[in-house]
């Protein structure tokens, strides 16, 4: 059940705004239907230079730019989106009024479960809603739950290239330093594989705007009884970021 309320602007309305400050057309601002959103610009840069993506002027300019690349003669946008639950919904809800139909969430995650380490890849079948932002499109008791279609294209293309990866459940919160031990043994006892700050969001924006959605991530760092081991930076979630960007691409593709 979706929650009614008529908004006092919209998406459309600040697409308008943009155009007419910019003196552009609005259609100057349309993106492919398939799309892919991730947060780091190692991720951003890889496959802008990877897959020889041409920058397109977007809504916000250089803090938040947009790259169309083609594969087998498909195109595909990625956006690089502020990080946080809020800001990420508000890139999404602009990007489906500008287009985008089948879109792809590329981040990071911090582990739950001691089975997975730094660099270990993430499928995300559901998001476990404990954020504000997705309240505003649904009731607490509805599930937010990824597109089986794009999750099976992209396991299917990790299979192929020998890739492991685990599929399952991630927590998104946007309390980053009320993630309590309590908690987090409550969660990994329901089997929840990690944390982050974005995926329950966007996947509420999803499902009310009618499009598919779906969300990869590499475990960056691990939350335990005894703390907090951050691995952003090393070596293997560099690499395995990269991979995962180039399999969501493929998967998009295909899709």
């Amino acid at each position: 059940m979706k929650l009614r309320d008529e908004p006092i602007f919209t998406p459309a309305d600040v697409i308008k705004y943009a155009a007419d400050d910019g003196k552009v057309a609005i259609e100057s601002f349309n993106v492919p239907e398939r799309v892919i959103v991730t947060y780091q610009s190692s991720v951003f840069e890889h496959v802008q230079q990877t897959f020889r993506g041409k920058p397109k002027e977007w809504l916000h300019g250089d803090s938040q730019p947009f790259v169309i690349m083609s594969l087998a003669n498909v195109e595909i946008g990625i956006a690089r989106s502020w990080i946080g639950s809020p800001a990420a919904a508000m890139v999404l809800e602009e990007l489906v009024a500008c287009g985008a139909k089948k879109v792809f969430e590329v981040g990071c995650v911090g582990t739950l479960q001691p089975t997975l380490k730094p660099g270990d890849m993430v499928v995300v079948s559901e998001a476990i809603r404990d954020e504000g932002t997705s309240h505003h499109y649904f009731p607490q008791n509805v599930e937010l739950e990824s597109s089986l279609r794009l999750r099976d294209l992209l396991a299917e293309v990790l299979s192929e290239k020998k890739l492991q990866y685990r599929i399952g459940s991630v927590w998104t919160t946007d309390g980053v330093y009320r993630e309590t031990r309590r908690k987090l043994l409550r969660l990994r006892g329901e089997g929840v594989l990690g944390v982050n700050m974005e995926t329950s969001a966007l996947f509420a924006v999803a499902k009310y705007r009618g499009v598919e959605m779906a969300s990869a991530q590499v475990v960056s760092d691990v939350l335990s009884e005894d703390g907090w081991l951050p691995a952003f930076r090393h070596e293997p979630v560099r690499e395995a970021l990269k991979a995962l960007a180039e399999c969501v691409v493929e998967a998009l593709a295909r899709g």
